[in-house]
């Protein structure tokens, strides 16, 4: 059986674009594969944070998944951090790292723009880096990722290529899952931007309130007239609102204009409501009753498979690069 890695960054709750984007991708892949989900929370302290917040966020997320659909007995999730190897293995690869190409990376250069006035960390510019060793101290066949993390995955592949040739055959050459993309998931009060708690009026946290949830989808934007077409160049926020429906339920874009043809926007909106809590149902059920104590347990037990196969393979590691 392949196996898979990817992590996710406990950074906030979980909304509709995480949920569609990825985490429903990885509910099917454990029955295919055997896939290590880390809760990525060494890459969280790359930007401004404060330690209590990572802590609530780290299990708020892992909940989160459980809730989604996340079996602990088909997936191995744990928390980054309680895998020393990943540390160990980041350093090897950073001195095998060129300083000119982590420059030419994508998040390095938004994140500096972003934090240009403060000053960017190193460990934005160093991410890349520790997210090969992520990939690669499991010898991952196959890592998903979407368009905006291809620039990621191709350094680790060369970077593993770099060490092979350098050192001896160690590591596999990843090979790249590109998730079907999905359409963008934008904010549901300015549908010119993705859907992102930075923009939290338009944000659908799933396991919001459910007041919360109907306010947000009554408030939505539209747009003039009252058709209900897919049209995202002149009526943006009715088509960010179908996608939505969409993936609620299966319909097509063509299906969903049918189905409402010769009614209105605040039909539709009811309609988006129904959906969203009948899809959701049983994860919102799911979560309130999952507690802190089996969040941990899970995480342990996760943090011990996921130790034994990357120490295994770090002794392979560091005897082949001279440091034992």
């Amino acid at each position: 059986m392949k196996r898979i890695l990817t992590g996710i960054k406990p950074s906030g709750k979980v909304q509709l674009g995480n949920y569609f984007g990825m985490i429903k991708e990885v509910v099917a892949l454990q029955d295919k594969y055997e896939v290590f989900l880390m809760i990525a929370d060494l890459h969280a302290q790359t930007v401004p944070y404060q330690p209590q917040e990572l802590k609530f966020w780290t299990y708020e997320l892992a909940s989160s998944l459980l809730a989604l659909g996340i079996d602990p007995k088909k997936t191995i999730l744990f928390r980054q951090s309680d895998v020393p190897a990943h540390l160990y293995l980041y350093w090897i690869l950073g001195c095998l790292s060129y300083f000119g190409e982590l420059q030419l990376m994508h998040e390095f250069k938004e994140q500096a723009e972003r934090y240009k006035k403060q000053g960017v960390g190193v460990g934005i510019f160093m991410y890349p880096v520790l997210q090969a060793a992520d990939v690669l101290i499991y010898n991952a066949d196959l890592v998903p990722v979407g368009q905006d993390q291809v620039q990621h995955l191709e350094l680790t592949r060369e970077l593993a290529r770099r060490f092979n040739k350098r050192f001896g055959r160690i590591f596999k050459i990843p090979e790249i899952y590109l998730k079907e993309e999905t359409a963008k998931i934008m904010s549901l009060d300015d549908p010119s931007k993705k859907m992102s708690k930075s923009l939290p009026e338009g944000c659908l946290e799933i396991f919001a309130e459910e007041k919360e949830i109907r306010d947000k989808i009554k408030k939505a934007v539209t747009d003039s007239g009252q058709e209900i077409k897919y049209d995202p160049q002149n009526k943006p926020g009715i088509s960010n609102l179908m996608i939505i429906y969409k993936y609620l339920t299966n319909k097509t874009l063509v299906e969903i204009e049918q189905e409402f043809s010769g009614l209105g926007y605040g039909d539709f909106k009811e309609k988006i409501i129904e959906a969203f809590f009948d899809y959701f149902r049983t994860s919102r059920e799911k979560k309130k009753k999952i507690k802190k104590e089996k969040v941990e347990k899970i995480l342990n037990q996760g943090a011990k498979k996921a130790n034994k196969v990357a120490e295994e393979n770090l002794k392979r590691i560091l005897k082949i690069v001279g440091l034992r």
